[in-house]
């Protein structure tokens, strides 16, 4: 019989039925299960999910911001990255980012925190989006301001259009400024060029204006020529005298660099985000913090504390001007430098119409070249250019930043890359912490899979901002959560960083109940005290935490590394069809980039990464059998993208030279963009990335590579399994039979020698209701396996398992949504005589005797190790229904507004907020139903609010309670399991006799209360839920999107009776 899903072997108090930890040292499954309950029954705080904490700027009292910081660590979180958010009825010059209240309150969440052993995280700037630093800063002697070299940059220009023949001899035209820089004084000269064209962009040209036009057109590219030299200076005006060709339409295209302009609130004045391009930005930054925010004393809480970092979100850096793109004062030196040519001549086919990428449709270009011929070259510039950038964000943003944040004890996390042209694995270099999230990713794993593998590459923690989701506040389950916890974790996420938490005050203006929202209220969630569920919240987040630990033990083990370089990374505008993550590409069986599932269902794990992270030589890694053997150890590396870099390929070849296989896929393709053509790719490996890397030379490597006897070629994505077969690479834990419903995450110890298999259903919400999958893993390495219960941190023995060839199998039945915990102590290699099969519910070992448990009576067989089997006659209680019930439903609602006040820095401050009203209704002696339909009376609704009070309105918690008695024939051999046929996604916890039972998984839905009983006597069940706020929010006007949610306990509860019966001397 399949072992069940986290926490559902029975507790250790039934008599036999569990290993218990005062077994003899000796026995070495007795040590390691002992050793394993030490580690895992409590859970650090640095293991614990985390929060985003908004702010109403610097509003909040001391009070305040002491009691909010005290209720995330009651509340069992282990951090909070926290920011200032815009508030309305809040003087921005007063309380915005910059001022004395904003950095005194950053001082004190930041010592509060330290003082009750919380990390805390930092964003760079106001809000969230981007580096920024505010105008009432002055930086090399200018004011920071969209003129400072430090600030952001972009490049711009200006159209004039000549017919043939036709002659320019003039001033040559400014770009038209956007109103976020119409006041800039600055205007840098960049270059003039000219280019015939043979498309021209509708509403391009001449005067007024000179402007850029729409759409894409098309230029002939061997026409392309620098003018710049040209150009005759006098002051600010730029001259030229040029004549066009006689042979059709030409266009000047004049290039100007000006500041952006970009703002973001809320800020004491105006906070510009800062140069990402040249060095001045980080400088400016640094600077700033140094002179205004560090005090010694801060610093030295900093390091204290151990945990702070700088967090960077996902890179919202805009340019507003002709060109969409951003620049720098030394970009084309860079250039240059780096590329061993000029990028001038070649600007106009570089613009385009966004300065950031969305997911949903393809850039379009300014520019295209008229001759196919031609196509090729303009791609190889293109990406030239977005190396360049990438490199100077790396070089110029990330290195300094890191560098500096070490030096006051801190680290940098970041979401990199994304959104703009940067490559999106090769900046975990200068990251402490690789973030995704699950807005702009969506949730979807093989999105996951291309931010992961830079992230293994280097040693680094995986996190996610996790919660964000559109129209739907307030209104997921914790069942929803804890799923979208759990499917991240089986996508290598280690780190939860929930979106979010802010404190129930704010200001009168923006403040209503059920609290402040801190953030957008149309953005889910609020992970604090105002949520029914916040009572449920210490045991749920040392869960989650408790997965964490086993997820950041030792190294990940992973099997294929697949190369593809990423410059416009799958991120914001997702199809409404396809948000939120249970709806995504991949739930559906639709990757975005290996695009064939036949790896993934037969249980071989993989990540993408950019080839160039070969090139890392004081970094990388290899033997014949491993990539990175002291990181993920990649078994193999695959390549099916066309083009590739050629430092990368002279790389890979010294690989493949060591003996790691190598297998080149050709005829692939896959999704840059939800409206965009499928990008197909005919021969891996057959072109050159960047201009200067020669095509002869790489296929000179490529097919020496070739030559080699563990590497491999096949012609379509779906031959790879059978030739990683023939190369000698198998899963390192696989499934006995392919599936498409679990994914396992796998991590390996060396020093305690214990490998650690994460196992879950993922489709959670698609599959919701089927039955269970039945699977058999087969992880490489002989060894005992036990499981951990994730809810109290128990550790036992599987009860059926197989060793054979190496491997050990263990047989699991998971429910959609449901995961397991698996370890194998790679020390105990050779395990006494134990079973490997059952038809009961289940074996359980306890030292050298073993046990079936049933929960029917039946005889039952049971096949041991040594090829014996065991029969066994177990006779079991039956059943008890508990099927009336005393219920108290509280329901949630405004209370009594509170107004706090304080005075410092001259002028007081007043913050208020609302309490909650929570009035009770019981219902004795009840049969189980949904809240709407419990028959209440008129007073009961005339306790309650609304024109029209419900039932079908309340939202809070919900206590039941019910007596029952044990059969008079219980025996020491009898334990039980308390099953509840549905909470309707509530979060539950269970009293057996004023005793709390261990969590309850909302999948599994049975818990084992064997030892929480009394023979003889009656034994007390409480139940307590607790509910979303939706429905009372949905009655009150709310802006949550959604549909009246199903309240309460239903279907059938019981006790379910087991039987342990010892069958060792059978």
């Amino acid at each position: 019989m399949a072992s069940g899903p986290l926490g559902s072997l029975p507790a250790a108090g039934a008599a036999a039925a569990t290993a218990t930890a005062t077994a003899t040292a000796t026995d070495s499954a007795y040590a390691f299960a002992d050793r394993m309950r030490q580690a895992y029954r409590g859970v650090g705080v640095e293991f614990r999910p985390e929060v985003r904490w908004w702010l109403a700027e610097g509003l909040n009292t001391d009070a305040t911001l002491r009691a909010n910081v005290k209720q995330i660590a009651d509340l069992g979180f282990g951090a909070a990255e926290f920011l200032a958010m815009p508030e309305e009825g809040a003087d921005d010059k007063t309380y915005g980012w910059g001022s004395d209240e904003w950095t005194h309150d950053s001082r004190l969440v930041i010592e509060e925190a330290t003082a009750r052993g919380l990390g805390f995280s930092l964003t760079s700037g106001t809000h969230w989006a981007t580096a920024n630093l505010p105008d009432t800063y002055t930086w090399d002697g200018t004011t920071f301001d969209y003129d400072n070299k430090a600030a952001s940059k972009e490049l711009d220009y200006a159209t004039v259009l000549l017919d043939a023949g036709e002659a320019f001899d003039g001033a040559l035209p400014r770009s038209v400024k956007p109103k976020q820089s119409a006041g800039s004084k600055e205007n840098v000269f960049e270059g003039v060029v000219a280019a015939k064209v043979t498309k021209p962009r509708p509403d391009s040209g001449q005067a007024p204006g000179y402007g850029q036009g729409t759409g894409t057109g098309e230029l002939d590219f061997g026409s392309l020529t620098d003018l710049s030299d040209k150009v005759v200076r006098d002051k600010d005006t730029y001259a030229l005298k040029w004549t066009a060709p006689g042979d059709g339409q030409y266009a000047l295209f004049v290039y100007w660099m000006h500041g952006t302009g970009e703002t973001f609130e809320p800020s004491t004045s105006k906070n510009y985000t800062i140069n990402y391009v040249d060095r001045y930005g980080i400088d400016a930054l640094k600077d700033y913090w140094e002179a205004n925010v560090l005090t010694p004393e801060l610093k030295e809480t900093m390091r204290r504390n151990g945990r702070g970092e700088i967090y960077m979100d996902s890179l919202e850096l805009a340019s507003y001007g002709a060109a969409g793109v951003l620049w720098g004062h030394h970009f084309k030196d860079e250039f240059r430098a780096r590329r061993g040519y000029d990028v001038t001549p070649y600007l106009p086919v570089v613009s385009w119409d966004k300065t950031r990428h969305d997911s949903n449709t393809p850039p379009e270009f300014d520019y295209a070249v008229a001759r196919d011929a031609d196509t090729a070259r303009v791609q190889k510039i293109r990406n030239d250019v977005n190396q360049t950038f990438s490199e100077l964000y790396e070089e110029n943003v990330l290195k300094p930043l890191q560098a500096w944040l070490h030096g006051l004890g801190m680290k940098l996390r970041a979401e990199p890359s994304y959104g703009m042209v940067y490559e999106i694995s090769t900046p975990a270099k200068y990251l402490d912490g690789v973030e995704t999230e699950t807005f702009a990713q969506n949730g979807d794993l093989d999105v996951y899979r291309g931010m992961l593998g830079s992230a293994h590459m280097y040693g680094r923690p995986f996190s996610s901002e996790t919660g964000a989701v559109g129209g739907h506040n307030y209104y997921y389950d914790m069942d929803y959560w804890t799923r979208i916890a759990y499917l991240q974790f089986a996508g290598g996420v280690n780190r939860t960083v929930f979106h979010g938490y802010s404190a129930i005050e704010g200001s009168e203006a923006n403040t209503y109940w059920p609290g402040h929202e801190g953030m957008y209220s149309f953005f889910s969630e609020r992970f604090g005290g105002r949520q029914p569920a916040s009572m449920m919240y210490p045991e749920w987040t040392e869960m989650l935490g408790r997965i964490q630990k086993v997820l950041r033990q030792g190294k990940p083990r992973r099997d294929l590394a697949i190369l593809r370089t990423d410059n416009a990374f799958i991120s914001y505008g997702q199809p409404r069809a396809n948000t939120p993550a249970e709806n995504s590409y991949f739930m559906n069986d639709k990757p975005y980039f290996w695009r064939d599932l036949t790896l993934q269902h037969a249980g071989y794990t993989y990540d993408y990464f950019s080839p160039q992270l070969l090139e890392d030589e004081a970094n990388v890694r290899w033997t014949r059998d491993e990539l990175q053997p002291d990181g993920p150890g990649y078994q193999a590396v695959i390549l099916y993208q066309d083009s590739l870099e050629l430092a990368a390929a002279k790389r890979l070849l010294a690989i493949a030279k060591g003996g790691l296989p190598v297998l080149f896929v050709n005829n692939t393709s896959e999704i840059r963009s939800h409206e965009g053509p499928e990008i197909t790719y005919e021969k891996a490996a057959s072109t050159t990335r960047f201009v200067q890397d020669s095509e002869e030379e790489l296929g000179k490597v490529v097919a020496r590579i070739k030559t080699l006897r563990n590497v491999a070629e096949v012609e379509r994505a779906g031959d790879a399994l059978g030739a990683l077969k023939k190369l000698g690479v198998e899963p390192r834990v696989a499934y006995a039979s392919p599936n498409d419903t679990i994914m396992t995450i796998s991590r390996l110890d060396e020093r305690a020698n214990v490998l650690y298999t994460f196992a879950y259903n993922f489709k959670f919400e698609k599959n919701k209701g089927k039955d269970a999958t039945t699977f058999t893993l087969s992880m490489a390495g002989r060894g005992k396996p036990h499981t951990i219960d994730v809810w109290t941190g128990a550790v036992d023995p599987v009860g059926t398992y197989d060793i054979r060839g190496g491997h050990t199998h263990v047989e699991l039945s998971l429910k959609p949504g449901e995961a397991a915990v698996i370890t194998l102590d790679l020390k105990d290699r050779a395990p006494r005589t134990h079973a490997v099969a059952t038809t009961a519910d289940r074996v359980i070992e306890d030292g050298a005797r073993l046990s079936v448990l049933a929960t029917r009576d039946g005889t039952y067989t049971t096949t041991l190790s040594d090829g014996r089997t065991a029969r066994s006659r177990v006779r079991v209680p039956d059943p008890i229904p508990l099927e009336r019930w005393d219920i108290t439903v509280q329901d949630w609602n405004e209370g009594d507004r509170k107004v706090n006040t304080e005075t410092k820095f001259g002028h007081e401050t007043k913050e208020v907020y609302y309490t909650t009203k929570k009035t009770d209704l019981s219902f004795p002696d009840s049969r189980l139903t949904p809240w709407k339909d419990l028959p209440a009376t008129d007073t009961q609704l005339s306790q309650l609010a609304g024109d029209k009070p419900s039932m079908a309105h309340v939202s809070g918690l919900g206590t039941y309670e019910t007596t029952f008695q044990l059969p008079r024939n219980w025996n020491p051999n009898n334990g039980a399991y308390l099953r509840i046929g549905s909470t309707n996604g509530a979060q539950a916890r269970i009293l057996v006799n004023g005793r709390q039972a261990p969590g309850l998984d909302l999948r599994a839905l049975q818990v084992d209360i064997s030892q929480l009983l009394r023979r003889g006597e009656e034994n007390t069940i409480k139940i307590v839920i607790a509910t979303t706020l939706t429905n009372r929010l949905l009655q009150r006007g709310y802006e949550t999107q959604g549909g009246t949610q199903d309240y309460g306990l239903t279907g059938d509860v019981s006790i379910v009776p087991y039987t342990v019966v010892d069958v060792s001397g059978n």
